[in-house]
């Protein structure tokens, strides 16, 4: 039932990033942060700015911030994880088609995410 309510959740803020609520929704945004290295495990995606990543999680239920361990940018924008809420402190930077098997500055410390 767990797993089901973090599904809801998850489908509900997908949703909601989709159609614009943290202001830069765009078919060009679309990165995926995996729980493991190596782009395995849990994933979440995400299509727009997320300023704070508290309350988003993988699809298993584990809490988002400060737990991906790698990260996928599947769009056509640069998408930059920050070690830090509000966009700030050490970053990765992800051109469009391109990954980090493992997160360099942001290994388990991530809080924000950005697409430019």
């Amino acid at each position: 039932m767990r797993i089901k309510a973090a599904l809801a959740v998850g489908i509900a803020g997908a949703a909601l990033a989709t159609l614009g609520a943290a202001g830069t929704a765009s078919a060009g945004n679309s990165l995926t942060l995996y729980y493991n290295s190596n782009y395995a495990g849990n994933w979440a995606n995400f299509t727009s700015n997320v300023s704070n990543f508290a309350g988003y999680y993988f699809i298993d239920g584990q809490p988002v911030k400060n737990n991906a361990a790698s990260a996928w940018n599947f769009g056509s924008s640069t998408a930059t994880i920050y070690f830090n809420s509000n966009y700030a402190g050490a970053s990765d930077r992800l051109a469009p088609g391109t990954g980090q098997a493992r997160l360099a500055n942001t290994y388990n410390e991530n809080a924000s995410l950005r697409f430019s």
